[in-house]
């Protein structure tokens, strides 16, 4: 196999995978869409000096982190009145 095969292999196998790369990404951005978790109840935690972590009160899971306890008030109004999508952004 010359060099030009070669690269004409690896052109191929390289198309191949961006295309299984977009398939991915729309898959994933599918499925982030349907996934709509949206907390009664959120309570923030003080979780060291500058990190407020952000926990919904019922199951206990962390949802989001801020330095300030003002950033993680503002970030729990935003996730119980379903405005904030993504907590960790």
């Amino acid at each position: 196999m010359n060099a030009l095969q070669q690269a004409k292999a690896s052109v191929n196998e390289l198309t191949d995978l961006l295309e299984l790369a977009r398939k991915a990404r729309e898959a994933f951005a599918g499925r982030n869409l349907s996934q709509g978790y949206r907390p009664d109840r959120t309570q923030a935690v003080m979780a060291g000096k500058g990190m407020v972590h952000v926990i919904d009160s019922t199951s206990g899971r962390c949802l989001g982190f801020r330095r300030t306890p003002k950033e993680a008030a503002w970030l729990q109004q935003a996730l119980e009145n379903g405005t904030q999508t993504q907590a960790h952004a």
